[in-house]
């Protein structure tokens, strides 16, 4: 386990002066022990298939992860409801203002550590052809408490409903329900935008990614096999997924509360590869080898005595 902390505090100090969606090394595997409140953790690589258990005495508590990025986790405590950041690699916290409200959703735009990073928070819901959306954000150099943002739309059919997947790129927030319809809000004006689906089909979104300003997404099939890549065209006020033909020298790491992607073409452990978190105790990741639109299952790690309790979380080093 030294290898990860010898240098991850020297890559966390000059993240803020690089370019943060370019981190230099690929995720690790982070098994958050969500409910048990144990203090037992682990960290998988997937390139070198590495893995070390380590005891965090900070996440004792039963903690739920919302959103990963940057290398740092936004946590919910199920015990205080008190929401807070963490840094595993680090074990640095920082702890936000306390929010009554139940969260669906969140997502953050740049590392806590910077002045400039909002942090939001979503609850949606949808009742008689009405969706409610409710967006608390809160500006880490700036502020001292949340402040809420609530909207309510009257659609017959519904243009979007419950928010189950948000991602953060360039200061807007991209939302996207189960059936893959998208909003956007501008934290700017703060501005909500339903966007119309061009020749819209049901995507039934699994994972929301963000790289380099474009939204991709994962769809699950049967028995959790991912089956298409996505990524989202907006045109002239219109949003449709389009099915990624080819990842290039992309990577792409996909997880329930927080995703990414990489380009590291010289490394061929990871190039066009897709690295799948799952939750069932029988592989924690699943890596496949992307050829066009073929994907096919090339590895998998059994997380051996790391139960359902375990939440898969990519940290980005």
């Amino acid at each position: 386990m030294g290898a990860i902390f010898d240098t991850a505090e020297e890559e966390s100090n000059t993240n803020d002066s690089k370019n943060v969606g370019s981190p230099t090394k690929p995720p690790l595997l982070f098994l958050l022990g969500e409910i048990s409140g144990d203090t037992k953790h682990g960290f998988f690589d997937p390139v070198r298939r590495t893995f070390d258990i380590v005891h965090l005495q900070e996440l004792e508590c039963q903690a739920e992860c919302l959103a990963s990025r940057y290398g740092w986790l936004l946590i919910l405590s199920r015990e205080t409801s008190s929401l807070f950041f963490f840094n595993p690699l680090i074990r640095q916290r920082i702890d936000l203002p306390y929010s009554n409200r139940i969260i669906n959703a969140a997502a953050f735009s740049a590392p806590p550590t910077s002045p400039s990073c909002t942090v939001y928070a979503i609850k949606s819901s949808t009742f008689n052809d009405a969706c409610e959306l409710h967006v608390d954000t809160f500006l880490m150099g700036g502020q001292e408490s949340w402040i809420p943002h609530a909207y309510k739309f009257n659609t017959k059919p519904l243009i979007i409903s419950n928010v189950i997947q948000t991602v953060c790129s360039k200061e807007v927030l991209y939302c996207v329900d189960s059936c893959g319809r998208v909003g956007t809000f501008d934290v700017k004006d703060g501005s909500w935008n339903l966007i119309l689906s061009k020749e819209f089909q049901k995507v039934c979104i699994s994972f929301l990614v963000e790289f380099n300003g474009e939204i991709f997404a994962g769809k699950k099939g049967a028995c959790g096999v991912i089956e298409k890549l996505y990524k989202l065209n907006l045109e002239h006020g219109m949003a449709a997924w389009e099915e990624e033909e080819d990842l290039g020298d992309i990577s792409v790491f996909l997880a329930p509360y927080g995703s990414c992607c990489h380009v590291l073409a010289l490394n061929e452990k990871t190039k066009k590869k897709l690295f799948v978190a799952n939750y069932g105790p029988e592989s924690k990741c699943v890596v496949y080898n992307v050829v066009g639109r073929d994907y096919k299952k090339a590895q998998r790690f059994i997380g051996e005595s790391f139960s359902w309790w375990y939440t898969p979380v990519w940290i980005e080093r």
